[in-house]
């Protein structure tokens, strides 16, 4: 029984690391099939507002968009083909934005990088 907790304990601890290691998005977009599109923060999930705020990481900033739908999409200053997942890199704070494809009203997509 205890060489079973040793091996859970040290199997764990190696899944935290490689978590850990692995480079997180400050952004997740998801463009479903049919146009809409979502953002990810952590275990919440919510349409993709008109303005997105985002924390900087240094020169690194990674905005990761997946396009599920079947034509390309604009988002801002991101072009994602259909059925492909793109990561960018933002490389300074600062105010972006321009054209989406997602938001029909608008037309617009903000980035607020801080």
């Amino acid at each position: 029984m205890r060489r079973s907790l040793t091996v859970a304990a040290v199997v764990a601890a190696i899944g935290v690391v490689a978590w850990l290691a692995i480079d997180h998005p400050a952004v997740d977009i998801t463009v479903e099939r049919g146009g809409t599109a979502y953002l990810h923060r952590g275990w919440s999930k919510s349409e993709l507002p008109e303005t997105i705020f985002v924390r900087a990481v240094g020169s690194h900033t990674v905005v990761r968009i997946a396009n599920k739908d079947s034509v390309r999409h604009h988002l801002g200053l991101f072009d994602v083909n259909p059925g492909d997942t793109q990561d960018f890199i933002i490389a300074y704070a600062g105010t972006f934005g321009g054209f989406c494809s997602t938001h029909a009203a608008s037309k617009q997509l903000v980035y607020v990088v801080e």
